[in-house]
């Protein structure tokens, strides 16, 4: 699969070239219908994906309200991420907002070329950690608005 020119701040833009391109050899194309389920929550993750063209909203379910879009997410974007954490299951559904294209790399074959490669592992993980720890971050934010602490 030819590389592409991705958005600035791209999930992609984490690793070294070589990882870089490691990681779009192991990827295959998604499309998702705007309004279509991508994954959801508690569903076994299989895929990571990384987010060609389009918009995500990423939701949470809550009780005598349904569900509850907590982010949203475009182009270079990263999304379920927890494909690479056990026990691989959706934190939050991820649904298109408008048609999407993907990269989805199978969580599975990453995990495997991550034991063979340390360098892709040790790449791979630091940035999932940066990822993580942002949206983690953005949660706290949001509850601080929410409750008004602070």
């Amino acid at each position: 699969m030819a590389e592409q020119t991705w958005s600035e701040g791209s999930f992609l833009d984490k690793f070294s070239k070589g990882v870089r391109e490691k990681l779009i050899s192991l990827a295959e194309p998604f499309r998702f219908k705007a309004g279509s389920d991508i994954i959801g929550v508690a569903e076994p993750s299989r895929y990571l994906y990384i987010i060609k063209s389009g918009r995500v909203a990423v939701e949470i379910y809550v009780p005598h309200q349904g569900r509850l879009m907590i982010r949203t997410g475009g182009v270079g974007d990263m999304i379920c991420w927890s494909a690479l954490v056990q026990p691989r299951l959706a934190t939050a559904a991820v649904r298109a907002m408008e048609e999407t294209e993907a990269l989805g790399i199978s969580g599975a074959v990453l995990m495997e070329e991550c034991h063979k490669d340390h360098d892709l592992g040790f790449e791979l993980y630091r940035a999932l950690t940066e990822v993580i720890a942002g949206r983690l971050n953005a949660t706290r934010l949001q509850l601080i608005n929410i409750y008004g602490i602070g």
